[in-house]
């Protein structure tokens, strides 16, 4: 039998006001990756080596949790107020101009 692979999805809920993280079977959101892909959304996150075999540090897993949270934060102004974080860049949560030909 294959084991079924799964998805960690992380969402802002705006009822609660909590950030939250579930994991579901990727079968169940394929449409959803797979239209994601597509349009050139889904970011490759860096573990911080080139080897694929290397240990994932606590740095490492903090920033993709931060590049997480960010994520939801560039769609939810309420979540923004509340980040107190140090960035090497400024954040511009202007809207994205989409690309001229």
């Amino acid at each position: 039998m294959t084991k079924r692979l799964r998805a960690t999805v992380i969402f802002y809920n705006e009822e609660t006001q909590q950030v939250q993280l579930c994991t579901v079977h990727r079968d169940e959101i394929k449409g959803a990756i797979d239209r994601q892909i597509a349009r050139g959304s889904v970011m490759n996150l860096p573990l911080g080596s080139d080897d694929p075999t290397a240990p994932l540090t606590d740095e490492t897993l903090r920033q993709i949790g931060g590049m997480a949270v960010l994520n939801q934060a560039s769609v939810h102004p309420e979540l923004r107020d509340r980040l107190q974080i140090s960035l090497q860049y400024p954040v511009d949560w202007a809207p994205a101009k989409p690309p001229t030909d």
